[in-house]
């Protein structure tokens, strides 16, 4: 009877068994890795596009303020302490303005803007809107810049 079993060579050997249980992890372990980067540049894409409509819409706010030749109001941002505290990249400043969006998980991320107003000529100024933010102790930036011209009326 015993030499009916040691000449069935049908089956697995617990070695084989544990090499196969070992290469699975490696993969699994790998398959991880990829899911854990491409989870981080999907969340790095989302504050991206979050800052280009946070610089639209500052943008749009400062196309909006008065600029003739009586009334001047497009100007550069002013330290009015709304950064203090806010979770701006190094070297941005306290004048601005912080914006918190709450974006997937994450309630009240922050978003430091500043508004810089460089006049050109008497008739011409440049605006440029810098949006500012930090993740997972990055730091990142987003400008945008447009030209604006004294309004007749």
């Amino acid at each position: 009877m015993s030499r009916l079993v040691l000449l069935n060579k049908k089956g697995f050997t617990l070695v084989e068994v544990m090499i196969a249980m070992v290469v699975s992890l490696l993969v699994f372990f790998a398959l991880m890795q990829t899911a854990l980067v491409s989870i981080d540049s999907n969340m790095k894409n989302n504050l991206r596009d979050e800052a280009v409509n946070i610089a639209a819409m500052r943008m749009e706010q400062a196309r909006n303020l008065r600029f003739t030749q009586s009334v001047d109001n497009l100007t550069t941002d002013i330290d009015d302490g709304t950064l203090t505290g806010a979770a701006c990249p190094a070297g941005f400043g306290t004048v601005g303005t912080r914006i918190d969006r709450d974006i997937r998980n994450i309630a009240g991320f922050d978003f430091c803007t500043n508004r810089t107003v460089t006049v050109i000529d008497s008739n011409t100024k440049r605006v440029t809107i810098r949006v500012g933010w930090q993740w997972r102790n990055e730091d990142f930036n987003h400008n945008i810049s447009t030209i604006a011209r004294i309004q007749s009326g």
